[in-house]
């Protein structure tokens, strides 16, 4: 029960609710020793088009299939989490004075997850993926810290998708 209660069941990932529990420890932490963390917030773009032309089925496997090339980039540390339709959150925790390098390196490497097209089938789909970057320490609340990644994906696909951008909170 508490695993249904904590994680997405199509993807296996923690859900908002336990990304929630993870973010507010990893603040903790961030302000006891001085560190610094980075909220990835990242919203898929051309998902509708799978879902319009090959159905929801299809959807769900590229949803999966998401989950397994983010989940292959992330350190055992880090939090991967989907929190609901096409949006991921990834928290990186206990970061250095390069917390900003760090989310950015991170953040190219999910961008090149995306160059290869999800197969569902009978078809081979393209997919991208827009980046909100909020680099925080212990002194922001998650609430704020997810608001403003959030705030820069939109910037993101306002300007044109696939890439990414950073605030500092």
């Amino acid at each position: 029960l508490a695993r249904l209660a904590h994680h997405d069941p199509l993807t296996g990932l923690p859900n908002r609710a336990l990304l929630t529990d993870r973010l507010q420890v990893a603040q903790a932490q961030a302000k006891r020793k001085g560190n610094a963390l980075a909220l990835l917030f990242m919203d898929l773009d051309g998902f509708k088009t799978i879902n319009d032309k090959h159905g929801h089925k299809a959807g769900d496997k590229v949803l999966w299939l998401v989950a397994q090339r983010l989940s292959a980039i992330v350190r055992q540390t880090d939090t991967l989490a989907r929190i609901g339709g096409d949006e991921f959150v990834l928290l990186l925790s206990d970061l250095d004075d390069n917390a900003d390098d760090i989310a950015h390196t991170v953040a190219a490497k999910c961008l090149e997850a995306f160059a290869a097209p999800f197969s569902v089938g009978v078809a081979d789909c393209p997919l991208g993926i827009s980046i909100g970057i909020a680099i925080g320490s212990g002194l922001s609340t998650p609430d704020q810290l997810l608001q403003a990644a959030d705030q820069a994906m939109y910037r993101v696909k306002k300007t044109g998708r696939s890439g990414s951008e950073t605030i500092r909170v």
